[in-house]
């Protein structure tokens, strides 16, 4: 067990919202500052093996260090894993079952002869590291946040996931446009679909292995999808999302009054 994980062990720093702020705006900093300097377009981003080293790995490298640093430090405890375990409905079985046929549909699809081997090294890369800091920021520092102080696990996770979608909007200002106003809907219904991974198998490692799966799966997919495979991919994509906003109606229904963590949790809070 991760010591960020021994109850007895008080954090060095208060668990807030405000805390969770903070790393998420140091993140963005971080990895943002990289990404514009590079005067890439968010649309090249994985054009070329360079540009995916510019605008992802090493940005991504970097945020992953100050987030996993933050954790050393902090002594956050309930990061890594489940403080207990809650009940996966099958409504959320069934969305991390298309969550994965999404993932295999794509990279069957991908044609993988024409995928230079330093990209495939490059995109690989980024999936890990985008798997390992968005959930650490995300599913673990700001869903561990939201819970503190006796607060429902259907308004965490719900807050999380919509946080998590608002995360993705400077993409519209890096090359995506309004198109990117789209992104942060689908981030906001994937988000919560990842939460499921970490609830079902109650440790934080599942849903970066899903998210890094599943940027990976797209990032080739954008590019080297054979012909006619589109529309296959979409009615999946649309299937998933379909299926993350019955999650919402889910947790709505059946945890609107559960609480993971009471609000006379040991610790203190911060501001």
């Amino acid at each position: 067990m991760s010591s960020s994980d021994v109850p007895s062990t008080l954090p060095r720093i208060g668990y807030s919202l405000g805390v969770a702020v903070g790393m998420w705006l140091l993140y963005s900093a971080v990895t943002l500052s990289i990404q514009i300097s590079s005067g890439i377009s968010y649309l090249d981003w994985f054009a070329t093996a360079d540009n995916a080293w510019r605008t992802a790995v090493i940005p991504l490298l970097i945020g992953a260090v100050v987030l996993g640093a933050f954790t050393l430090w902090s002594r956050w405890s309930h990061l890594w894993r489940e403080p207990v375990r809650l009940h996966t409905t099958t409504t959320m079985k069934i969305a991390m079952a298309l969550w994965i046929v999404a993932i295999v549909a794509r990279l069957v699809g991908v044609r993988w002869a024409d995928v230079p081997t330093d990209l495939l090294v490059a995109i690989l890369l980024t999936g890990v590291l985008v798997g390992f800091a968005e959930e650490v920021l995300f599913r673990g520092i700001v869903l561990r946040s939201l819970r503190h102080g006796g607060r429902s696990e259907a308004s965490a996770a719900i807050w999380t996931g919509v946080w998590f979608g608002l995360f993705h909007a400077p993409n519209m200002w890096m090359g995506t446009g309004w198109i990117g106003g789209l992104q942060i809907v689908l981030a906001a219904l994937m988000g919560i679909v990842l939460y499921v991974f970490r609830r079902h198998f109650g440790l934080l490692w599942p849903a970066m292995l899903a998210h890094g799966a599943w940027d990976i799966s797209v990032f080739l997919g954008e590019r080297y999808s054979r012909t006619g495979w589109d529309i296959a991919l979409l009615s999946m994509q649309l299937t998933v999302m379909a299926a993350a906003v019955a999650v919402y109606v889910s947790l709505v229904r059946q945890d609107r009054r559960t609480v993971v963590l009471p609000a006379a949790e040991r610790g203190f809070s911060g501001v």
